[in-house]
């Protein structure tokens, strides 16, 4: 064997052991690189979406009710941290939470423990700055409501994920959340970022409009608290209207609740706010005229056998606007019965009543009138002075502003998007709003809605005072009541339409004591605050008699 092929030979066995590092190299580099490439860029590469922030709600002069502002969850990763306790000490600290606290939040976690939300950047720096394996931030935004309570239960609640649960939050979700920017990010072998590079530009939403007015929901607030203070009231409600538009100026409610708005998704039994319905139908229909008298029968009169209808005061003869001034059951149930039960109900309708209003809120009632075939002739009796029958705040609200405003019900907005104002219908002839309205003066300036007077201005409007049915036994309480009074002002050339809704206050129960002096100390607000010039002689005002005004007492009818 000769010299070359010996060393041939053991060049060759001296390069066996290298087979397999080049199949192993071949196989890596050729035939899985794909695969392997692929696994190393999800190793260090990531494709993150970037939150883009919720968008602010601004009331109709651009002051803001909700933004949402960027926060960080702290969490700990059990794989990485098996024993936590050696880490809660240096931990409570930047958190602000005590060793036991953190330690109770780790053990109820799953892999990933949320030790704390809504951390601001300081607190998450505090928390970076530690540099503890195994506890992570993760960014995410909250939304803040910088008026605090200020107007809740309109604007609702989001959840912690950033999704409108509740209120103009849940139904306006859609054109508040922004489209999210899809960014890559390569890390190195430490987690550090080392280059980023947008895949996909985010679209932020844009800021949206209300119709509501950050100072009137502030007064209309103000004003139900001190209610809520002087008569210890389970719940009350303030509705604000621009009647010739529809907008919703304020939406109060106490105590207030992000979760439901009761304007719109309760019903309560108007009592004799509603009397004005019946007015208005037997005006249009002329079937009563101003001068017709009706004798009310000394407070006391059977309907019909076994069913008594009274009036807390005594009348005698009064004409359609002394019934409407001194609040008669037997007065206006006189006149329905006149009217009928099918011109009755179809007003009813007309204004507005049995029906959703539209309104972008959640949970909407339609409320409930009798049913036409069920309309006998103590139900229309009852029906006519506001019992037997469900309406929600909001739907009493339009339709007082329909009467403000000359005739026509137009749909309830709470966004300004540019659109024209949502007519729905016209619910009466002019002349018989006209001298409907006038009769409303006469309930502030010589009936029951004294307390309601503003001097140097001409309002109009109608108390409302409802025992309320317990739902248990189904009677009407001898304790329990719905205060109300509705009105709008200045009666010249009316601006604001207001509703003051009152359950169950204590000590005093007349919708006229206790919710017409909520109706004035608002008005008298807003007449300031927008330098209204008087539209009645001071000096009449002034001499009106400011005492007790004659109340009818409501009862409940028989069914």
């Amino acid at each position: 064997m000769d010299t070359r092929f010996r060393l041939a030979l053991a060049a060759s066995i001296s390069l066996l052991p290298l087979g397999p590092v080049i199949y192993r190299l071949a196989q890596l580099q050729v035939f899985e690189h794909r695969a392997l490439e692929n696994k190393a860029v999800g190793e260090f590469t990531r494709n993150v979406e970037e939150i883009i922030p919720r968008a602010n709600l601004l009331d109709r002069n651009g002051k803001l009710l909700a933004q949402s502002i960027p926060v960080w969850t702290c969490f700990a990763d059990k794989r990485m941290v098996p024993r936590f306790e050696p880490l809660a000490a240096r931990l409570a600290p930047p958190l602000k939470l005590s060793v036991d606290e953190l330690s109770r939040r780790y053990k109820s976690g799953g892999r990933f423990a949320v030790l704390k939300r809504g951390l601001s950047y300081d607190e998450s720096q505090a928390v970076a700055a530690a540099k503890i394996e195994g506890i992570g931030l993760a960014a995410g935004q909250d939304r803040f409501y910088p008026n605090g309570p200020l107007a809740r239960s309109l604007l609702g609640q989001v959840s912690v994920d950033g999704r409108g649960v509740a209120g103009l939050e849940l139904v306006l979700d859609s054109r508040l959340t922004g489209k999210a920017r899809r960014v890559k990010v390569i890390r190195d072998g430490s987690g550090k970022a080392v280059h980023k590079s947008v895949e996909r530009d985010g679209v932020a939403a844009r800021p949206i409009e209300l119709t509501i007015d950050r100072s009137v929901q502030y007064f209309a607030e103000e004003a139900l608290e001190d209610t809520a203070r002087q008569f210890s009231i389970k719940q009350g409600m303030v509705g604000v209207q621009d009647p010739a538009t529809g907008e919703i100026l304020a939406m109060a409610v106490y105590p207030p609740n992000p979760l439901k708005n009761p304007l719109v998704q309760d019903t309560y039994e108007p009592g004799s706010t509603f009397k004005t319905i019946a007015a208005a139908a037997a005006l249009d229909e002329n079937v009563v005229g101003e001068d017709d008298a009706f004798f009310c029968e000394n407070g006391s009169w059977e309907v019909a056998e076994g069913t008594v209808i009274h009036d807390h005061e005594p009348q005698g003869t009064l004409t359609l606007a002394g019934i409407i001034e001194r609040s008669s059951n037997i007065g206006i149930a006189k006149i329905a019965e006149k009217l009928g039960a099918a011109r009755f109900y179809r007003y009813t309708r007309a204004f507005g009543f049995a029906s959703k209003t539209g309104i972008s809120l959640p949970g909407e009632t339609a409320g409930e009138l009798r049913p036409l075939s069920d309309m006998t002739r103590v139900g229309l009796a009852a029906s006519s002075y506001g019992y037997g029958v469900a309406v929600s705040a909001l739907q009493m609200l339009g339709a007082y502003s329909a009467i403000a405003n000359g005739g026509t019900l137009y749909q309830p907005t709470l966004v300004k998007d540019g659109r024209k104002p949502a007519r729905v219908r016209r619910v009466a002839e002019p002349r018989t709003i006209e001298r409907l309205a006038r009769m409303l003066e006469g309930v502030v300036e010589r009936g029951t809605g004294a307390m309601a007077r503003i001097p140097g201005y001409r309002v109009a409007g109608k108390t409302g005072t409802a025992r309320k049915l317990d739902s248990y036994t189904k009677r009407y309480s001898t304790t329990q009541y719905n205060a109300s009074f509705v009105g709008f002002l200045p009666a010249s050339n009316p601006r604001w339409t207001i509703l003051v809704v009152i359950e169950d206050p204590k000590d005093q129960y007349y919708g006229a004591q206790v919710a017409a002096p909520v109706f004035a100390k608002i008005g008298r607000q807003l007449l300031a605050l927008n330098g209204v010039p008087p539209d009645a002689p001071t000096t009449l005002a002034v001499a009106l008699p400011l005492a007790k005004p004659p109340l009818a007492r409501p009862q409940a009818p028989a069914h």
